[in-house]
């Protein structure tokens, strides 16, 4: 079973009810540790990614790769440990976003904004917040299963019927009868906020630079922009972890009249990994390298 599943098991949800993130992160640490002995290949494969970056690393950094990947999903299903108003409070006390809430507040007054991430931190609270703040949101996603989806459709209903979250709405990838790149740029030129993952490889990707390796991203996020009009403005999200359950939501602008606005978000991408490597979660998977 895998680590997503073996932390997300209907045994496992039962036992966060109530639970603080610290708790839940504390239980997860637990279970994760087992889990790495019992599947050796999830560290190799870390630390092959790490090499082929061409990036200096030693065992406390590898440790610290696998904690921060359990941590994601501790703050994955933190808001089923208890109400959604408890839910609103934690992000009120616990995310640092003032900054952040500005940005995009400037760039809405012009238009539409796109909110683009990388695999990295307390990701799982970036909507969340985008929508506590006050902004509808559309996430981008794509569910393994129907049931899923329908769970996190209902999960948004009662968030938004609360009053304490403002809309949050589903862009589903690969669902059949819809287009996701029309509801991508519809989103965008209502003036909206659109939220998605730019650094894995999809069949609209270009090749990037990251560490002066070249690796497959973007995820067609150049042509989306190109189609969507003049108005719009581009972020990279980085929800980084500053302790055991604090985040600071940081917004990087990306630079639409760039050749090349792809490579300007693996260049801020870079930036935030020099100082937060062990963040970036994507680091236990097969990351799309071109060449070395």
């Amino acid at each position: 079973m895998s680590l997503s599943k073996t932390l997300q098991s209907p045994e496992v949800l039962q036992q966060i009810s109530g639970k603080s993130l610290v708790e839940i992160r504390n239980h997860f640490v637990e279970i994760g540790h087992v889990w790495y002995e019992e599947n050796p290949e999830e560290e190799h494969q870390i630390r092959e990614n790490l090499e082929s970056l061409g990036l200096e690393f030693d065992n406390s950094i590898v440790e610290s790769v696998k904690a921060n990947i359990v941590y994601h999903y501790a703050e994955k299903v933190l808001p089923l440990a208890g109400t959604t108003e408890q839910f609103s409070s934690f992000i009120d006390g616990n995310v640092d976003c003032v900054e952040a809430k500005a940005l995009i507040e400037e760039a809405q007054n012009r238009g539409g904004v796109l909110i683009a991430t990388p695999h990295f931190g307390g990701v799982e609270l970036v909507v969340p917040t985008i929508s506590r703040m006050g902004y509808k949101a559309n996430a981008v996603l794509k569910f393994s299963t129907q049931n899923l989806s329908d769970k996190a459709h209902q999960f948004a209903e009662k968030m938004a019927a609360t009053g304490y979250f403002a809309p949050i709405s589903f862009i589903e990838l690969g669902k059949p009868n819809s287009n996701g790149a029309l509801e991508m740029a519809g989103a965008l030129r209502r003036g909206e906020v659109l939220f998605t993952v730019f650094d894995e490889e999809t069949g609209y990707s270009v090749p990037a630079q990251l560490f002066g390796k070249t690796v497959e991203g973007g995820s067609g996020l150049d042509k989306l922009l190109k189609f969507s009009g003049a108005s719009v403005s581009a972020f990279n999200v980085f929800m980084i972890r500053t302790g055991e359950d604090t985040f600071k939501m940081q917004l990087l602008p990306v630079d639409l009249t760039s050749e090349n606005p792809i490579q300007v978000m693996y260049d801020n991408l870079e930036s935030i990994l020099k100082k937060h490597l062990e963040q970036w979660y994507f680091l236990h998977e097969e990351i799309p390298f071109m060449n070395s």
